[in-house]
């Protein structure tokens, strides 16, 4: 129950943090540009706390923590007192208005360059991406590419990690061209050899989309002994196991290595398991009782609290970390990346290359972030980037009701000089409430089906 509910608290700070920065960037843009901001809320619906400013701007902590708002002075939305007309934003020239509404987006995108500084900065270790093998008749396997290799490029970009195989693999779906991968033997000096994957055949799952398997690469990993390494504290395992206990069989099954111990414990809360172990060269036998753990979703998961006695080799670790100057320029790539790969996706979505069931909803963003908070800092300040990516991306979509649908009608009153007629503005945004409202319907049906 608190490990859901660390989760759970993790996910709305994360949110709010993402969402809020993205209203400041409107709001402190509003404020320099010398226009007035009469509310900015954190959250929706009830307020349950609110305080003004010298300025008159109204500060909200709402009852709903999964978004919030800058309500700036306009006279489209309200009468505005005579001495304060030059404040409203209607009333403003055409760049400050495109100012404020592109803040956003681009607070958004300067939170994500940050945080990949710091985490830089802080470093952290990332998996050698080593192909373990390749599916029988698969495209990696017909086009030859050999197992326990080393992936060091793909378009004739550097690959340092199974994140970075993977955002060069997605920018190739719906495609029907041919992805150029470069492997050689791990730790050589030997000139890299290329192979070329035939994509005509190549589809993605559309619910649960898998870049590499669906191309027949299995990464690599190494055989992790059911060998008890650590016991935590006030769990289960303290009452019965000891470190260097061996797992040999549950429930009169062989386990032949860590991953098989999990998934049994796991498919088993609160539980009696008939164990058999080796310690200190004997067999012994005794039976536990699992206790269990709630996801962000409140499933119950078998626990007892025990990991492994194992490290990865170092030749199968890639360390990233840089001094303040030098990570800037990582940080800026890692920004330029996912920023371009979030315009990709999206692109090829409209184009229908890739299939609506692929997008993801809250339930997906939820167990995203619940992941991240519990496996440590660096994964969390990573997935916190790449959701800020996302929503700054998401918001400059021309859509009404978007930051893109506002510049959208900026653009089209300068070009014709003219204001947009409020009965066609008021259309507008009921259509572009329909069609966020079917997205996300879409995302939350897509979500529900993976929970199959």
């Amino acid at each position: 129950m608190l490990n859901g509910l660390i989760s759970l608290f993790g996910i709305i700070l994360t949110i709010l943090f993402v969402v809020g920065v993205h209203e400041f960037g409107h709001f402190f843009t509003a404020r320099l540009l010398g226009i007035k901001v009469l509310r900015f809320s954190i959250g929706f619906g009830k307020a349950l706390w609110h305080g003004y400013d010298k300025k008159g701007t109204e500060y909200v902590l709402a009852a709903i923590p999964l978004g919030g708002y800058v309500k700036i002075l306009n006279e489209d939305e309200g009468v505005v007192p005579k001495e304060e007309l030059h404040l409203a934003f209607n009333r403003q020239p055409f760049y400050k208005k495109f100012l404020v509404v592109i803040a956003g987006p681009i607070a958004n995108l300067v939170l994500a360059f940050f945080l990949y500084w710091l985490l830089l900065i802080i470093g952290f270790t990332s998996i050698v991406p080593v192909i373990g093998n390749t599916l029988p008749g698969s495209i990696a396997f017909k086009a030859g590419v050999p197992k326990h290799q080393e992936i060091v490029s793909i378009d004739q970009r550097s690959t340092t990690s199974w994140v970075s195989v993977i955002i060069q693999i997605l920018s190739h779906t719906g495609e029907r061209d041919r992805l150029p991968i470069e492997t050689k033997k791990l730790n050589s000096l030997e000139k890299p050899k290329t192979y070329l994957l035939d994509l005509t055949t190549w589809h993605m799952d559309d619910l649960k989309p898998d870049p590499l398997y669906s191309l027949g690469i299995i990464p690599y990993t190494p055989h992790i002994p059911a060998i008890i390494g650590k016991i935590f504290p006030h769990t289960p395992a303290a009452l019965y196991f000891k470190t260097g206990d061996q797992v040999l069989l549950v429930n009169q099954k062989a386990v032949k290595d860590w991953e098989d111990l999990i998934i049994i414990i796991d498919k088993h809360p609160e539980e009696k398991l008939f164990f058999t172990i080796k310690r200190a060269g004997k067999i012994e036998h005794f039976i536990a009782t699992t206790d269990y753990k709630r996801d962000i979703l409140f499933k119950k998961h078998g626990f007892l609290g025990i990991s492994p006695s194992f490290q990865w080799p170092k030749n199968l670790l890639h360390e990233n970390k840089y001094g303040p100057i030098t990570a800037l320029s990582h940080a800026w790539q890692n920004t330029y990346d996912f920023t371009y790969l979030n315009f990709l996706i999206l692109g090829k979505l409209l184009s229908g290359k890739i299939s609506l069931q692929s997008l993801g909803g809250p339930i997906s963003i939820f167990q995203s972030a619940g992941s991240a908070v519990h496996q440590g800092i660096a994964p969390f300040l990573s997935f916190i980037a790449f959701l800020s990516i996302a929503i700054g991306i998401i918001n400059v979509l021309p859509i009404p009701g978007l930051d893109g649908g506002h510049i959208l009608f900026q653009l089209i009153e300068v070009i014709t000089r003219r204001p947009i007629p409020p009965r066609v503005l008021a259309l507008c945004y009921r259509l572009g409430i329909i069609a966020l409202l079917v997205l996300a319907s879409q995302a939350i049906v897509n979500d529900l089906l993976r929970l199959k």
